[in-house]
């Protein structure tokens, strides 16, 4: 969240960040684009962007006492240090598979007004008009919608993990995006399409340890399409209007589907692993019903099961892929890494020994060109992202370790072609041009810093920036189990401000051009906009 704030402000105040079509984004990117995307307040006062991301910032001025001045409103929930406390207040008041979601609404949502579960989502003030026009029982519904001055779309990642009792593998796990005006899956995984067959089988959960040889598998159709979201959740509509439509009738969810759930989803990431366990699947997981929507290829139709949620980077920590479903050209890739690249033989290395993972190459990268791996115990399933060419990997990696080793931001610009990939209904066959801003260690940035911070950098688990600048996703401060310093969040914000503005020539030239920049829309998007009163 804190590094892409930082390459939002630098992006802004250049006049790059307005031009931006889309946004989709995966665990703590979520955290701050939803904010961004939907921000219009702040503690009851409008907010304007520059103010929402913070001033500019100068590496040289960075005194500890600048430092530790409050932090931009948008990242501001994460120095408040009470998340461990909101932690044990929900655990003890709401039921487990709740307690994430208002976490997440008040540490960070409250602020901007947009922590109501009682709230749903639009993707405009128009279409709220048209919602309660066209469901007159609806009309006293509140809604959220994205601010005016925004990208004209924007997904929030999760993962469709498995129905109740029931568990998760890299042969059935699939992307479920959540927007301000749609929310499902746009397409049928695995190609099985092409075979008149149901996608993806769930095995069952174990029960602790012990297999239950006694219950069956559960074989289904899912994704080809999405359903407004506003109407999610509930059962499934009759067989004609799940095949979708211009605007068909489908049974009322019990609640609507509001931004604190999608926050909350998209940034779970404990829930995969959870879902390979009966128990922790049953009560700590968020769950939803959900049905495919059916066509002429996939006619059978198939009533709604209760299905766990949950981040997703479990599928694809990138947020890249659902661009490339939707053919986009011209992409910014901020990767925020958990590691930072190591010492390897770049010189001998070659096509055939190389291994990104031994290099400390993030997965999220490693994975696109094809690299992914899967693991079922810590729930992450990388082996059907690939969408470059294995060979492109290497001669990038080399680029980005070159740039680290010479102290420079590790931004990057690259052409690539992108290759057909059934399982996530990718067509490939065009180039994309990318900007890869990936998040390591730039001693450029450091060495301009005042020496007090230098040196509170350098005290390590000592010091006050303590695995700076690859904070911890969880547990950085003991005391604030989600949180991080005020000082923590301005200094890894001005490094991400940093490696924009020393690639500001770079940007100015990426955008510039309009060429490449309309997207085109999922193959299926169909799905029902009109809601009535559940039977």
């Amino acid at each position: 969240m804190t590094h892409t704030m930082g390459v939002y402000r630098a992006l802004h105040e250049m006049g790059i960040l307005e031009e931006v079509d889309g946004m989709s984004s995966v665990s703590g990117g979520t955290w701050a684009s939803s904010i961004y995307m939907f921000g219009k307040d702040f503690e009851g006062k409008a907010i304007d962007t520059s103010t929402m991301l913070g001033p500019r910032s100068n590496p040289q001025q960075l005194t500890m006492e600048v430092l530790r001045q409050e932090a931009p409103p948008l990242a501001r929930g994460l120095t408040k240090g009470n998340s461990s406390e909101l932690l044990k207040k929900h655990a003890g008041t709401r039921r487990d598979n709740e307690v994430w979601a208002r976490v997440v609404a008040d540490m960070l949502l409250e602020p901007f007004g947009l922590a109501s579960f009682d709230c749903s989502v639009a993707k405009s003030e128009e279409d709220v008009e048209r919602i309660k026009e066209e469901n007159p029982q609806i009309k006293d519904w509140s809604f959220k919608t994205p601010r005016t001055d925004r990208p004209k779309f924007f997904v929030m990642n999760g993962a469709l993990l498995a129905p109740k009792d029931h568990s998760i593998s890299e042969d059935n796990l699939v992307s479920f995006q959540m927007s301000p005006d749609y929310t499902g899956s746009p397409f049928y995984p695995q190609d099985k399409i092409l075979q008149f067959a149901p996608d993806v089988t769930y095995p069952p959960a174990p029960l602790c340890c012990i297999y239950p040889c006694w219950r069956s598998a559960m074989t289904l159709s899912v994704g080809g399409g999405f359903i407004e979201s506003f109407a999610f959740g509930g059962e499934a509509p009759t067989p004609a209007a799940q095949r979708g439509g211009s605007q068909v009738s489908v049974p009322a969810p019990a609640s609507c589907f509001s931004l604190p759930e999608m926050v909350g989803i998209s940034s779970y990431a404990p829930a995969s692993a959870f879902s390979n366990r009966r128990i922790t699947n049953t009560w700590l997981n968020i769950r939803k019903l959900y049905w495919p929507i059916t066509s002429r290829t996939v006619p059978t139709p198939q009533e709604a099961h209760e299905y766990a949620l949950g981040d997703g980077g479990a599928i694809d920590n990138s947020g890249l892929l659902p661009l490339l479903q939707r053919r986009a050209r011209k992409v910014i890739w901020i990767a925020t890494s958990y590691m930072p690249m190591t010492e390897y033989d770049y010189e001998k290395a070659t096509f055939g020994n190389f291994d990104p993972y031994e290099a400390q190459v993030v997965d999220q990268v490693a994975a696109a060109f094809g690299y992914g791996l899967n693991n079922k115990d810590e729930g992450y399933f990388y082996s059907n992202n690939q969408v470059f060419k294995k060979t492109e990997l290497l001669p990038i990696c080399r680029k980005l370790w070159n740039l680290k080793s010479q102290g420079k931001p590790c931004v990057l610009k690259e052409t690539l072609e992108v290759l057909p990939n059934n399982y996530w209904g990718i067509v490939g066959g065009y180039e994309v041009s990318l900007v890869l801003v990936y998040l390591d260690q730039c001693t450029d940035f450091q060495k301009q810093l005042p020496e007090e911070v230098q040196q509170e950098i350098a005290k390590g688990a000592g010091g006050a920036f303590e695995n700076f600048p690859i904070y911890k996703t969880t547990g950085n401060n003991k005391d604030d189990r989600l949180g991080l310093t005020t000082a923590q969040v301005n200094l890894l914000a001005a490094q991400g401000e940093y490696a924009v503005r020393q690639n500001a020539e770079l940007f100015r030239e990426f955008a510039a051009s309009r060429e490449g920049r309309d997207l085109h829309l999922p193959t299926i998007l169909r799905g029902p906009s009109y809601h009535k009163d559940a039977k």
